[in-house]
């Protein structure tokens, strides 16, 4: 299995932009990780192309937050991405068989995109639209457009056989400044054209090749070609960080339980425990109550 990788490339004109991501190998790992077959594990596939889409146009240093809460089998997806090239996440099961008549399989409900600053003091953005379709590239198309007012088309293809990840791909592509309603028709024409997205992607693998079809009628640059995966930081550091959170009584009352406290990683299912001598330092270190 290749490599999962971002290929990212300007029109010569510097009037169109575009990412292309092969993403099957950084797919098979999270869903391996958590254990999905079948639906959840192509909604959890679609969500961290989303999410890893997204990033690939960050600024180092920040951290994107992809949050889709729909009405489908699907009832929230949690995504973090990274410009370095990374992403987690993870999904919550609902208690339905189906999204609601009209909607794609994401149901209706919201998408918001957290954006937090690298840059110490400086307030994270968030943008949150309505899932007017129920099918995420589409939504996510629609969140450009509404809340960053950057015309951009989206598309994301996720193929999957109980638990073994066939296909999975996406790309974006967006207007900039001084882009004619000329280039932005020829380009909609070719992403049209392409075709069965998943299909492509298990044929050939290839972003390049499916941007070279998208910007066709121009010359481009290709501007970066990266590696790309799933990767967790949490860490027991952080763990106890957060249990610090909970306030000194809390953490008192933990401890007076004379049970060790473990704590499960939403995103990368690892374990974590806190011993109930850990459980009094901790509230040592804490003067809130």
């Amino acid at each position: 299995m290749k490599k999962s990788r971002w290929v990212k490339c300007i029109s010569s004109q510097g009037t169109t932009r575009g990412v292309a991501i092969e993403a099957t190998d950084y797919v098979q790992k999270a869903i391996d990780l958590h254990g999905l077959v079948d639906e959840e594990a192509v909604r959890l596939g679609e969500a961290l192309i989303g999410g890893m889409i997204l990033a690939s146009y960050a600024k180092f240093g920040e951290r994107i937050n992809l949050n889709v809460r729909g009405t489908g089998q699907i009832k929230q997806a949690l995504v973090d991405g990274f410009p370095e090239g990374f992403a987690r996440g993870y999904v919550v099961k609902n208690d339905i068989s189906a999204a609601p008549e009209g909607y794609g399989p994401w149901g209706d409900g919201l998408l918001s995109v957290l954006r937090t600053k690298g840059t110490e003091g400086q307030p994270p953005y968030i943008g949150t639209v309505p899932m007017a379709t129920g099918h995420l590239a589409k939504d996510l198309t629609f969140y450009w457009v509404q809340s960053e007012q950057v015309p951009s088309a989206v598309g994301i293809a996720v193929s999957v056989e109980g638990s073994k990840v066939i296909e999975a791909g996406g790309f974006l592509v967006q207007a900039m400044p001084g882009a004619s309603e000329k280039e932005l028709e020829q380009i909609e024409k070719h992403i049209v054209e392409v075709g069965d997205l998943a299909r492509r992607f298990g044929a050939d693998a290839e972003p390049t090749q499916l941007l070279s079809e998208f910007f066709q009628d121009s010359t481009f640059l290709l501007l970066e070609e990266k590696e790309i995966g799933y990767r967790c930081e949490c860490s027991l550091e952080k763990v106890e960080r957060a249990l610090i959170l909970i306030g000194k009584r809390e953490l008192i009352s933990l401890r007076d339980e004379n049970k060790d406290v473990e704590v499960n990683c939403d995103f990368c299912r690892k374990l974590f425990t806190v011993s109930v001598t850990r459980l009094g330092e901790l509230s040592e270190q804490t003067k809130r109550d």
